[in-house]
This record gives structure tokens, C-alpha cells and sequence, in this order.
């Protein structure tokens, strides 16, 4: 089908969907999906654009999808649409065998067709190798959960790989997403967007990779719009990125040596990125342990421990940095009261509370990691202080006061400012 460059995007419903596929009048569109730390094209994702018959009005893929939703014809342009991706897909195909080719299945499809054969019968028809071609489907638009479940086991047993689209949004099933096992899990736009300045989007985001790496699965980071959200997905474990960073979907898409040229650039910022963050880490740390230094030797000249808790407040009081400090025993029991120069009682919400003398903080990794571990630091990952719900790390260290043991911990406020990347 020969189609003039010249295209106008249609805005209106001002066409015939029936004719739009009886007469193929679908354009495939491809976007790469990169495999950043493998410098290469992992695969396409072949996406869809109708043509008004007679004209070269380009028709949006969600006119084109809520015009035939109307009429019942969603699974007839389903079908066609993968045809024209299919066949589109061939020459990239000969010249790469490794190639992927992501491709797009209306999971609501399953729920009406069932067990049909005919995406089976595609492929086979067309050349290309199951082995090649990834199924998308969103679970969360498949009302028959087993009917989906069935789908995907048999695909799966035929040579294709399945993959999980648009994760985090709206309302995928995580339960789901464990059950079918997908061999690839893409995570959505809303995501990823600014997940370079969001600190919870970032913890969202690893918790997605440490769900796909226990079943096994790749994950996709989709929606990549700039080189700092591109860095901050290699930072948090995703390897392989979708998105306009790289390439916008087009129909004339070339297998291009600037998109190597791009992962390499993201590849070596991340890596100045890491040095960078290393070298302020260590100077952090410098400051932490200055800190917790002189907090001890004031500690350590006291004649009882209940004289700790004046000592706490009068280093506080010469600092910004500390969110609030107490001491434990050799068996983890909080020995003095929980200090804060200056942000105990900021607090308003009623769930955080500061730990009281007594309390036993025997399992808490800034006990274990000195006491059964035998190390003489701990400094752990930023976390909310339950003592006064500001993000912070826990800088503990053992020192000695009367031949007896104790721990010094102190929570430091993490600010989690990002380093700039340069543009």
C-alpha cells in the first residue's frame, strides 16, 4: 500500500471504520525498545495508524479503536491491525533474526474469542519465528482470569513470549502479574514520568524490579522522555527503555547507530553520575562520622548513664543535620530517651511517635549488623523515622563507658536531592 508523505492527522470521527478495514487502510508504526547496558535494539513495539480510505488522513489510534468499539468491529480491526504489523515487521526481521517484535493484543479480545488460534495462524502464515514475537496484553482489561491465564500458558507453550503492559497504572493486579509469570513486565508512563526527582515513584519502581526478578521476568521501563529519567531507571535496576528519549513511533523507522550512540551516553553519564554520588557519599559519611564522634566522647566522660540524655541534647544543639539521637544497651534496649534538637514535636500526625526508654530495639538492623555481626558502624538506607516522620538514615556505632557496651544511634535527615545531570 503506497501512502504520500504528506499526512494530516484526522480529529474527527469523519470516517467509515468498516471501509477503514476492508480496504487496509492501517499503517504500522515502530518504536524501539533499547537495551541500554547491552548497547543494542532489543525489539520494535508495532503500533497502528488508520488512513480515511480516499485521503491521506492519518486516524489516531484511540479514534480508530473507539470507532470500531462502537460499531463491533473491535476484534476484526484487532486482527487486521496485527496483519499490517506483521507484515511491516518482515524486513526488519531479514536483516536482524534476534529482533523482537512487541505486539499489541486488545486483551478484552480473549474474554469474546476464547481459545482461538487465530494469532497462531498470523504468525505462522507470516514467517516469523514465535520465538520473535511478544505478545502485550493488559490484564487488567480481561474479565475472564482464567480464560486469560489459559491464553497466556498456551502462547507461551507455542514459543512466544508474553509481556504485562502499562504495570502501575490505574488498577493492575500484582496477584495477577505473580500468576501469569509474563516473561516481560512494562511499566507505565505515569511511573516513570520525573521518577529522576520523585523519591517515592523510585521506590515504586524498585519494588516493580524486585517483584520481576523473583518470577523471572524482564522489565521495561516505557515512557522514557529524558536522558535524567533514562539515567535514573539504570540507577534502580531497569536495563531496557521505551520511549521518545530514544525514538518517537514512526512508519519509515530505520534501525539507526545513533540510538547505539544514545544508550552508550546514558550508559557513561550514569557511570560519572555514580562516582559523582560516591564522592559526596564519602563526604557525607566524613561529616556523619565528625559528628558521632564528638557525640561519644561527650558520652564516654559521664559517670552514669542516666546523665546520657543531657549530653544528647547538648551536642544536638550545635547541629542542623541530626533529626534525633538516643542510646541502647548491649542488648538493644533504648537506655536513654529519644533526643531532637529541633524537630521532636514537628510532627502533627499521631501514627509517629518517639521510641521511650525501655523499648527493646533488638531486631532493627543498626543492632544487628554492630552486635551480631561484630561491625563497629552501621549507617542504613534513607527511611521515614518513626519517631518523627522526616526521611533519614540511622548512623550507629558502639562505644564503651565504664568497661559496659552501648550504642550510640543517630538519625541523620536525608534530603534525597538528586545530582544534576549535565545536558
Amino acid at each position: 500500500m503506497e501512502i504520500t508523505t504528506h499526512k494530516i492527522i484526522c480529529t474527527e470521527k469523519t470516517f467509515n471504520i468498516s471501509e477503514v478495514i476492508r480496504q487496509k487502510r492501517l499503517m504500522a508504526y515502530f518504536q524501539p525498545i533499547m537495551s541500554v547496558t547491552g548497547r543494542k535494539i532489543l525489539g520494535l513495539e508495532g503500533l497502528i495508524r488508520g488512513i480515511i480510505p480516499g485521503s491521506t488522513q492519518i486516524i489516531p489510534p484511540k479514534l480508530l479503536f473507539d470507532a470500531a468499539a462502537k460499531v463491533g468491529l473491535t476484534t476484526p480491526l484487532d486482527r487486521a491491525c496485527r496483519d499490517a504489523v506483521l507484515t511491516a515487521f518482515r524486513d526488519y526481521h531479514q536483516t536482524n533474526r534476534d529482533l523482537l517484535l512487541f505486539l499489541n493484543l486488545d486483551t478484552a479480545i480473549i474474554d469474546e474469542v476464547g481459545g482461538s488460534n487465530y494469532l497462531w495462524e498470523q504468525v505462522n502464515s507470516s514467517g516469523i519465528s514465535p520465538k520473535n514475537i511478544v505478545i502485550e496484553i493488559n490484564e487488567s482489561k480481561a474479565m475472564d482470569a482464567q480464560g486469560l491465564t489459559q491464553f497466556v500458558t498456551t502462547y507461551k507453550n507455542k514459543g512466544f513470549l508474553i509481556a504485562l503492559d502499562d504495570v502501575g497504572a490505574g488498577f493492575s493486579n500484582m496477584d495477577r502479574i505473580a500468576g501469569l509469570k509474563p516473561d516481560i513486565v512494562k511499566i507505565d508512563r505515569s511511573i516513570i514520568a520525573d521518577i529522576d526527582r520523585i523519591y517515592h515513584k523510585q521506590e515504586v519502581f524498585k519494588s516493580l524490579v524486585n517483584l520481576t526478578n523473583k518470577i523471572g521476568a524482564l522489565i521495561v521501563a516505557e515512557g522514557v522522555e529524558t536522558r535524567t529519567e533514562a539515567i535514573q531507571v539504570l540507577k534502580l535496576g531497569g536495563q531496557v527503555i521505551q520511549g521518545f528519549y530514544f525514538a518517537k513511533p514512526s512508519d519509515d523507522f530505520v534501525l539507526k547507530a545513533e540510538l547505539i550512540a544514545k544508550t552508550a551516553l546514558v550508559v557513561d553519564n550514569y557511570k560519572a553520575l555514580l562516582l559523582q554520588e560516591l564522592e559526596d557519599y564519602n563526604q557525607k559519611c566524613l561529616a556523619y562520622t565528625q559528628t558521632v564522634n564528638g557525640m561519644i566522647k561527650a558520652l564516654a566522660v559521664v559517670d552514669h548513664p542516666n546523665e546520657f540524655d543531657n549530653q544528647l541534647l547538648q551536642c544536638l544543639i550545635l547541629t542542623e543535620a541530626v533529626d534525633c539521637a538516643y542510646v541502647l544497651d548491649e542488648s538493644g534496649i533504648q537506655c536513654s530517651d529519644t533526643i531532637g534538637a529541633k524537630n521532636m514535636g514537628a510532627c502533627e500526625k499521631l501514627v509517629f511517635h518517639s521510641a521511650k526508654m525501655g523499648v527493646d530495639h533488638s531486631i532493627k538492623n543498626f543492632y544487628y549488623n554492630l552486635i551480631k555481626r561484630k561491625q563497629d558502624t552501621y549507617i542504613s538506607e534513607p527511611y521515614v523515622s518513626m519517631a518523627t516522620g522526616n526521611l533519614c538514615i540511622t548512623y550507629s556505632r558502639v562505644f564503651r563507658l565504664a568497661a559496659k557496651k552501648y550504642i550510640l544511634c543517630v538519625d541523620f535527615l536525608e534530603t534525597q536531592q538528586p545530582l544534576p545531570v549535565s545536558p
